[in-house]
């Protein structure tokens, strides 16, 4: 049940609530609400943050490292090569659509490794240009939905579609070399599966993704 929930996000008509994706990805990087979910070591932390009119919380994970955050960012656009660095994930697939100096948009396809169980694919934006993003903003991504969906994908008919979640990168510096690293999204991973096992799978894929990629940026010290 590795449902990957990378640096995609959500959907330009956003179902239940009148939200957009700006609004979400402003709530999410916003420092207020977070609640601490779990100590997991001396410099691992994981927070839940509930949205109003959302049934799910966001989720996010922290770590202390001493790692340049731009080898961080340069792992995060170069989404051609997740499938050698998020090894956590399973079976991945990943296109790139389109890219410029500000932004690309990708594809992604899981594959399922369990029974019963849907693969997922989606289609995402992702923005890495300082044009478009804060000071202490690596990356920020959302989900584009299903009307953007181009020919020459994987032949997923059975596949359940997310069109749902966005997603950011934040770091701030704590003294020379070393920064607090973040990772915060909300992801509604689609199908039929209860809110508490969603939770679980979203807490162990945003570690797991979180843990792969400071692991590749840390083989460049």
């Amino acid at each position: 049940m590795k449902f990957i929930i990378i640096f995609q996000l959500i959907a330009f008509c956003i179902c239940e609530t009148n939200f957009n994706n700006s609004m979400l990805l402003d709530k999410i990087k916003s420092d207020k609400s977070w609640k601490d979910l779990k100590v997991v070591n001396e410099n691992t932390l994981i927070k839940i943050k509930e949205i109003d009119g959302f049934d799910l919380p966001a989720i996010s994970i922290q770590r202390v490292i001493n790692v340049d955050p731009n080898e961080v960012k340069d792992i995060l656009i170069d989404i051609l090569n997740y499938k050698n660095v998020l090894k956590s994930s399973g079976s991945l697939k990943t296109k790139i659509i389109s890219k410029n100096n500000q932004y690309l948009d990708g594809y992604q396809f899981i594959k399922s490794e369990l029974p019963f169980i849907s693969s997922r694919e989606y289609y995402f934006r992702m923005y890495y240009s300082k044009n478009f993003l804060d000071n202490n903003t690596l990356v920020h991504w959302y989900l584009l939905n299903k009307k953007n969906k181009t020919k020459g994908m994987v032949n997923a008919d059975d596949a359940v579609y997310l069109d749902f979640g966005a997603g950011i990168w934040l770091f701030k510096k704590i003294e020379k070399n070393k920064y607090l690293i973040s990772y915060r999204l909300y992801m509604d991973p689609g199908g039929s599966l209860p809110d508490f096992i969603i939770n679980k799978v979203n807490e162990s894929s945003i570690f797991n993704i979180f843990n792969d990629v400071i692991e590749e940026a840390s083989k460049s010290k």
